[in-house]
């Protein structure tokens, strides 16, 4: 091919040449085979990829559907039920809820119910006539002075820079109209969280953004600043996430702008790395003595934690050292090895973390076991967008969610996948102003609300088909997953109680 290139080039512009020269007005013909050889030639001196080298020009093409080869499989080849991370399905439930859409759906279901992992609830045949809740959490043990209402679905932290100006605003104003916390994220509490007045659960990362010495330690003058705004409503110290447990984060260079350095205290243009390990402590001693920090500089806020459990037995000596101590977080938000990142490292984002359903099963039984179940409010995050979804994670043992994903298709999110090229599509984890601007805050904050709002009506829906009259009456058992073609089970068969707790 290389040398069919070459040869065909010469042939080309001889014969531009000479139709040129035969027929002058015909010059515009060069102009149009330029580009071509140009693009041509650098291919075929190129070094660093074999398929250009080999095929100039034409190599270019398979350089572009591998680009795109995402974005062309989810809207040109894949059905219904195929994309990944979320298919249409899970999609199309987002997005019909935050446009107040036609909420059904005509025929009949497109998942088969005879596919092994399929799930289902079992409802009643009499459905109740009413369901009694608010659907609302108290947050705040006894340690805590100033406890939390925060909704059973929540915004899980998406960092300011990680996402765009119009993408927090938006979020923002959604959570002020239907009444849910939005977490910040690792990126500090920026004026765009204040727009509206949403409850904020302010989060610290390893990197203390907002709240840092020069030389990236924890400032506890600057924590207190924040933390006695009004609108923040709970502390959140993340510690790892399910999409890159243990390896820290990254914020690419090209999306710290100007205005991103100033509030997280760093130099502009360069990387932002936060550190997989907290500087302000170690161990489980220390972070027990940093929540009680945190709580006195607070004056008595809810303090948690976040984190995605991976060697379960230190998770469970964490939680025997808060029972031992007497002094234990508020809440504890658990990420599954499912949740989602604007950029992590490949090995984490595949293989590392417990998934949801594990994970908040085995801390819900962990806080039984020490006797902390009272105290201490669970949290679940990883993949929840439906009113299914919340069931599932509050039978499994927890007393809320956090979504972000669903959030972000609720903002007009299509799924691309290029979160961490600053290319987004949609204008939502961008920083470029021309993408940012195709968001327009004032029709998305309402979309935000909506889904909210119409997928917290599903939920009590679900809940008196299957004749439970409050969130107290949800169980395990309800819940039916296919094993093999002839097989099912409950989740109590399959997430069993431990037999010592």
């Amino acid at each position: 091919m290389r040398k069919g290139f070459i040869i065909t080039s010469i042939i080309l512009v001889l014969a531009v040449a000479s139709i040129i020269i035969m027929y002058p007005l015909l010059w515009w013909l060069a102009l149009v085979l330029l580009p071509f050889l140009i693009l041509g030639l650098i291919d075929y001196f190129h070094k660093s990829d074999n398929i250009r080298r080999t095929y100039p020009l034409f190599g270019r093409i398979t350089n572009f559907l591998e680009k795109q080869r995402h974005v062309v499989q989810e809207t040109v080849l894949l059905n219904r039920r195929e994309g990944k991370p979320f298919n249409w399905i899970q999609k199309e439930i987002v997005y019909k809820r935050a446009a107040n859409a036609n909420k059904s759906q005509p025929f009949g279901t497109q998942i088969p119910y005879d596919k092994v992992g399929r799930e289902w609830f079992t409802h009643s045949t009499y459905p109740a006539k009413e369901v009694n809740d608010n659907f609302r959490v108290t947050v705040g043990s006894s340690k805590c002075d100033k406890p939390y209402s925060a909704s059973i679905l929540n915004l899980a932290g998406m960092s300011y820079g990680s996402i765009s100006k119009n993408a927090t605003l938006a979020l923002n104003g959604g959570a002020k109209i239907a009444g849910f916390a939005q977490n910040t994220g690792e990126g500090g509490f920026t004026p765009y969280h204040q727009e509206y007045g949403a409850d904020i659960i302010f989060q610290i990362g390893t990197g203390y953004f907002g709240c840092r010495t020069e030389e990236g330690n924890f400032d506890p003058e600057k924590f207190k600043d924040i933390a006695s705004h009004e609108v923040v409503k709970m502390i959140e110290i993340k510690i790892s996430q399910g999409a890159k447990p243990g390896f820290g984060a990254i914020l690419p260079a090209k999306k710290n702008t100007e205005e991103i350095a100033k509030l997280r205290d760093v130099e502009k243009g360069t990387e932002i790395l936060s550190p997989p390990h907290h500087s302000a402590f170690g161990n489980d001693e220390e972070m027990i003595s940093f929540i009680g920090k945190l709580r006195e500089l607070s004056n008595g806020k809810p303090i948690g934690i976040k984190l995605c459990i991976g060697q379960k037995d230190e998770f469970e000596r964490m939680v025997q050292a808060f029972a031992e101590k007497q002094n234990y977080p508020d809440f504890i938000a658990i990420d599954g090895a499912e949740g989602g990142s604007g950029a992590a490292h490949m090995e984490s984002l595949h293989w590392a973390g417990v998934p949801i359903n594990e994970a908040i099963h085995f801390a819900h039984y962990t806080l039984i076991k020490y006797k902390l179940s009272d105290e201490i409010k669970l949290m679940a995050a990883g993949k929840i967008i439906s009113a299914f979804d919340i069931y599932r994670m509050l039978a499994l043992g927890a007393d809320a969610c956090y979504s972000a994903r669903g959030m972000m298709f609720a903002l007009g999110c299509v799924q691309s996948l290029k979160c961490n090229l600053d290319t987004c599509p949609t204008g939502i984890t961008t920083m470029v102003p021309s993408r940012v601007d195709s968001l327009v805050v004032e029709d998305k904050k309402t979309k935000v609300a909506n889904y909210h709002k119409n997928t917290i009506d599903a939920f009590k829906e679900l809940l008196g088909s299957m004749r439970l009259e409050s969130r107290k009456a949800i169980h395990k058992k309800y819940i039916v997953r296919r094993i093999n073609e002839t097989e099912t089970k409950t989740y109590e068969e399959i997430f069993i109680k431990p037999s010592k707790e």
